[in-house]
Formats: structure tokens, sequence, C-alpha cells
């Protein structure tokens, strides 16, 4: 069969996909992944045929960023949107990503293209089955045109399940606003003659790519998938110095593939200095992988501290007795994978909070309180996961977990069957 991915221009979220890719290629299926044009150099750079569309300028589209829409809808639901954790509120992140693919004349991009260029190239090449990211959300206005099946792929807690349910709760009652996120939908559907249905957002299926069920957010109406989450970091040559720590434990830090391609300015609220001040006074050597833009602030980069702009985790964390990063989704899957107790310095999104609170809960790691800062307080922290016993255990619990889940060559054939299943279904 032909199948489609689809995923936006950020290697934390292209990374991910690469091995459920694989799989179905060497299972002899014909895979193609659409993105936007800069990243198509890096599709193809993964042995993967690319499919150009869409323009986004991020730098441009985040200076001009707006959460009316999420303002909207938080007092919409209003105290219902707080049912999953206390303060727990629907994610600005999901809803900006919702937002910036439907409007039809955003900031930093020609129009919406995105729909526009999937739309075109599914009806040419008519795929069997789109895989889409949780925030392409027009791979699925293109798979209704086209008459393909169609998934989207859940590296998180399922916000936008858990958000329709809510928004769907309130708007069915006498006298309710509309559905906010429905009207901002409709001059899309209306121009493609597509009718709205619940698959525009949720797919006619979901594959759920996180150990067991820890993060889902019980939606029992949908089709989840369960697949493993195998970490996809890039590739390179090993360097000569990986297998010698020098004989004294190893930290690894990283703020994500993520901040770098959505943020390039470097805008993580994790300052390297302070990074560098917290592993100060340890028997340890820190390996960071920060780029210039990360360390622009430093003045000194101290000895135990090798930064290198880039280096996979796949190839670090081996080596390594610990890992500080920032809570995103791919870091905490490479870490599961190799079992490395984690220490989440969170960067500002429920989506970070929703892995920083899996990562304390299974005893795989601690979650850093940074308000205020305290060197000494985030050292000692660093040192207990390095030195207790519980937190390998926490970490070896998480990887079995993972291990639990059936990988992406398993995932194939029933990829097979419900492509056959829901192809030609639009609704």
């Amino acid at each position: 069969m032909k199948v489609l991915f689809c995923a936006p221009s950020a290697f934390a979220h292209l990374n991910p996909l690469v091995p459920l890719a694989g799989a179905l290629q060497g299972a002899g299926h014909e895979v193609r992944v659409a993105t936007h044009p800069e990243m198509t150099g890096a599709v193809r750079a993964l042995g993967l045929t690319a499919v150009a569309a869409g323009e986004w300028d991020f730098p441009k589209a985040n200076a001009h960023e707006s959460d009316a829409l999420y303002e909207r809808v938080l007092e919409l639901i209003g105290d219902e949107g707080r049912d999953r954790a206390p303060g727990r509120p629907p994610s600005k992140m999901v809803l900006r990503g919702f937002r910036r693919y439907y409007d039809p004349e955003p900031p930093g991009a020609r129009g919406n293209l995105l729909a526009d260029d999937l739309v075109a190239f599914a009806l040419r090449w008519r795929p069997d089955l789109i895989v889409w990211d949780s925030i392409s959300f027009p791979a699925a206005i293109a798979a209704r045109v086209s008459g393909a099946a169609h998934a989207r792929v859940l590296w998180s807690v399922d916000d936008v399940a858990w958000l329709r349910a809510v928004l769907n709760r309130v708007t069915a009652r006498p006298g309710a606003p509309a559905d906010p996120m429905l009207a901002h939908m409709r001059p899309m559907l209306e121009r493609f003659g597509v009718e709205f249905g619940e698959d525009l957002l949720l797919g006619q299926f979901t594959l759920d790519a996180y150990p067991g069920v820890r993060l889902r957010t019980p939606a029992p109406e949908l089709r989840y998938v369960p697949l493993r989450p195998v970490p996809y970091t890039g590739t390179m040559t090993v360097p000569d110095w990986l297998d010698d720590p020098g004989g004294r434990p190893r930290v690894a830090v990283s703020l994500g593939a993520g901040i770098r391609s959505f943020f390039p300015g470097g805008t993580s609220k994790v300052a390297a200095e302070e990074l560098f001040e917290v592993t100060s006074g340890l028997d340890v050597e820190v390996v960071a992988t920060l780029n210039e833009a990360q360390l622009a602030s430093v003045g000194h980069v101290p000895d135990h501290v090798r930064v290198v702009d880039y280096l996979p985790l796949n190839l670090l964390l081996p080596t390594c007795a610990a890992i500080i990063h920032h809570g995103g989704g791919g870091t905490f899957a490479a870490a599961v994978a190799h079992r490395v107790p984690q220490l989440v310095w969170k960067e500002r999104s429920v989506y970070y909070d929703d892995i920083a609170r899996l990562v304390e809960t299974s005893g795989a790691g601690l979650v850093v309180d940074d308000e205020p800062f305290a060197a000494d307080v985030v050292r000692k922290q660093l040192t207990r996961i390095m030195t207790e016993p519980s937190f390998a255990a926490g970490a070896a619990g998480l990887h079995r977990d993972a291990l639990a889940v059936p990988a992406p060559t398993e995932v194939v054939p029933v990829l097979e069957r419900l492509t056959a299943e829901h192809r030609g279904v639009t609704r």
C-alpha cells in the first residue's frame, strides 16, 4: 500500500516517525513524507522520499502569535477544563498549532498552503493511508478528499481528545455558545467541500507512542493502537572520546531538538550557565548538546563540561549515569530506551508538565523546582538520581513498560488491516 506521513517542520516531530516509516518500507510498502520545504533535505537524509508541502516562517509566526482562540476555549469550558488534574488547563501549544494550520492567512505563511499542497498531492498520488503528527491537522482533510484512511500519531497526553469531549459536552447544552474550534475550521472545510467530523481532529484511529497507557487521557470511544516509542535521534560519525568518560560518571544535558526547530534563537527558559552551575563541584563529566545560540550568554565553560553542538542521544545515553533535560517527548523516549534516570528541568507548557509528572511518579527521576532557582538544591537532586538505586529501578520499570508495547514492525499488520477497514470512509 501507499503510505503518506505528514509532519511539521521540526526534528522533534519528524524523527519519531522514522522507525515506523522504516518498518513499513521494510514490509514492502511505498512511503513518502510530507513536510515543509525546509525539512525535505532532512527527510531525504533519512533515506525517505520527501514531499514539499506548505510554507512556514516559524520565527515570524511566533512573533505574531495569538492566544485568542485559547482564551475563548478556556472561558467556554470553565471549571470543566480542570477535571484531569488539579489546575491542569488544555494545552496552549496544541491550540496554537490548530489555529495556525486553520487560519486562512496566518502570519509567517503565504496563505495556508499546507492543506492545499497536501490535498493536491493526495489526489495525484492516491495514498491508501495518511499518518499525521497529532498537530498536522490539514492531513485529515487531504485524507477525506482523496479517500485515504488516516491516523494521527500521539506523543503525549491526548489533549485533543480530552478537549473535544469537554467542548462537545458544554456546547450541547441549551443556549450554549457555538464550538469555537468548529467555527475556526469552517472556512477551510467549506473551501474543500468537506463536512466536519471528529476524525478531522482525532483521526480514524490513533497510534499511541508512549509506554503503556500511563500518559493516556481516557477516551473509550476512540481506537488506540499502541506503538512502542523507538527513539530515533539522528546519525553521525562516532567521536573518539565517546566511550571513555575518564573514570567519572557522565551526565548528559539536552534541551531537545524541538527547541532548536521551533525557536532557532535558543529561547529555552533554562540557561546554560545555570546548568553548568548545578554540576560544578561534582566529580562528573558533563556532555552538553547545546548550540551557539544557547551558549551565547555563557562567559566560561567549566573544565568538567564538554560542549557539542549535536550528538545523537542514542549514542550518548548508553554511556551516561543521568540526563538533565527539558521534558520533551523525544528526549524522554531516548532516556527510557536506555534506562537512564532523568532530572527534568521543564519548559513552561502543560505538555512538559505531563512528561515531568510521569518521570516523577514512576520513580525514574526528579523534577526541578526552579522558582526560585537554587543551584545547591538542584545539585542534590542530580546526586540523588545518580546514586540512589530506586531511580535506576524506576528507569528500568519505564523501560519494561516500553518493551511490552508492540514495536513498529509488529504494528505494520495492524495498519494494513485498519487501512482496509477505513479507506474510502468519509465520516
